[in-house]
Parts: C-alpha cells; sequence; structure tokens
C-alpha cells in the first residue's frame, strides 16, 4: 500500500481511497494531489497485478483479465468505514473493456469488499461529461485501437456521440507522456468544431497542469481520467469543494 500522500490534520474531515491499477509512482500521488481540496485526506492501495517490476504491455487481452482479476475486490478490501468516506476504481480501460454495465460489475464487488460508496474511471467520467454539458466528444487516448475502439462503445452507450477517437497506441510509459505534448495533441489533433467538450483517457496522463489553459484554447470544457476519477469520488464521499485552475469541472462546489 502506498503511503498517505497527505498528512491528515484537524481540519481534514474526509478521506477518500483509490485502488490503483500500476505500480506506483511519487509523480502519480502528486498529479492526484492537484485535484484535491484541502480538507481531503487520501490513501491509495495497489492490486497485487500492478507490484511486478515489469508490467505486461497494456493490451486488449490483459485488461480483460484485469478487469475480471479478484485483486480489485482484495485491494479495495483493506479500506473500510469509518477510516474510508468512498473508494474509485482508478483504471479507465479496466472499466470500460467490458462495455457499459462492466464498469458498475466492478462497483459492485468493491462496495461488497468494502461496503462503501464507489466509483470507477469510467462510471466517473460518463457522469463528469454529463456535468459539463458534453453530447458530442472528441477523445484523446494513449492506448492501442482494439482498446479505443472498446472505448467508443462505452462513450456511444452512456449516450455520447464521439466525433472523433485519437489513439497513440502506446503499449507502456503512458505516465511519461510530458503534458505539453498531450496539450498540443489536443489543440492540433483532437479538437474539432463539431464537438462540444474534449475527453482525455487514462488515468496515467498528466493533465492537471494543463486543463485550465486548454479549455481556454480550445473554448470548451476539457475533461481527463483522473479529473473525473477525483471529481467522482469526493462526491460520493459528500465533500463539497472547488478547487482552483484544474478545469471547468471543479469550478462549482463538488457535492452530493
Amino acid at each position: 500500500m502506498w503511503a498517505p500522500a497527505k498528512q491528515k490534520g484537524v481540519c481534514d474531515v474526509h478521506t477518500i481511497g483509490f485502488v490503483w491499477p500500476g505500480p506506483g509512482e511519487p509523480s502519480e500521488v502528486e498529479e492526484t494531489n492537484r485535484f484535491l481540496p484541502p480538507d481531503v485526506t487520501v490513501r491509495y492501495v495497489q492490486t497485487a497485478e500492478s507490484e511486478t517490476e515489469s508490467p505486461d504491455p497494456i493490451t486488449l487481452e490483459r485488461l480483460l483479465e484485469m478487469a475480471d482479476s479478484p485483486d480489485i475486490a482484495e485491494a479495495a478490501g483493506t479500506f473500510g468505514a469509518p477510516e474510508i468516506d468512498a473508494v474509485g476504481y482508478a483504471c479507465t480501460s479496466a472499466s470500460y473493456v467490458r462495455g457499459v454495465g462492466g464498469d458498475i460489475e466492478i462497483v459492485d464487488r468493491i462496495a461488497a469488499a468494502t461496503g462503501l460508496p464507489t466509483t470507477t474511471t469510467s462510471t466517473a467520467a460518463a457522469k463528469a461529461l454529463r456535468a459539463v454539458g458534453a453530447r458530442s466528444v472528441s477523445v484523446l487516448s494513449p492506448h492501442v485501437d482494439e482498446l479505443n475502439e472498446r472505448l467508443r462503445l462505452f462513450l456511444e452507450g452512456s449516450g455520447f456521440d464521439v466525433a472523433q477517437m485519437r489513439g497513440l497506441n502506446r503499449l507502456r510509459g503512458i505516465e511519461q507522456i510530458p503534458p505539453d505534448e498531450i496539450a498540443e495533441l489536443v489543440v492540433h489533433l483532437v479538437d474539432r468544431p463539431d464537438v462540444d467538450c474534449i475527453f482525455i483517457s487514462c488515468t496515467g496522463m498528466k493533465t492537471s497542469t494543463i486543463i485550465d489553459s486548454l479549455e481556454e484554447r480550445t473554448g470548451k470544457p476539457v475533461v481527463s481520467a483522473l479529473q473525473a476519477t477525483v471529481w467522482e469520488t469526493l462526491r460520493l464521499a459528500g465533500a463539497p469543494s472547488t478547487v482552483p485552475g484544474v478545469g471547468r469541472l471543479f469550478r462549482d462546489p463538488v457535492s452530493v
């Protein structure tokens, strides 16, 4: 289990927990923290699959195995009330890979193991896109085309028109893509005049420092996977808050 990213102080009234699918890096903790209000503590736990030093490439077959793995519920089972208020499974692809409903099956498993309100990244992303008024979306995904097609089907099954899906076909090293590179990809290859929202998939994509500027450059809301996961987990925890500088999604109080 990762050490807490923040020390709980006298003003902290909420603690959320994240089940993380990959080996945790300090940069990922820092990235998550940028989406957190000051009165929230976060704890992390890794699935057993993520503890290998050289994880397998991110393929459709691997993600299907991850989605079905009992490791998810077993890892989440280390969380419990009253220490934790809500849980998020922070993996986009494993939560959309089996289609609409596959994410909810993971939610149900974690909730059964913890007794806590639960979400997954894909569940949260659909809610976040609705919250910003999205109907037609353009998507940047780091993954291979087989996974990107599953993401398209998930979003369309959730009620969105996917006008464009831009995949980077990365099998590894997603968390190493520089934020500035992500921003330029969005502006020059993903944004389209006929879409009303942009979605950046994968919690490994570093977006916290670029969302505000992307919204200014494109003139439309930008939702990213980790941003949505934190947002929805905060809502489930009953933690009203605003977080400046991380996009339209966080400009109004986060409330249940």
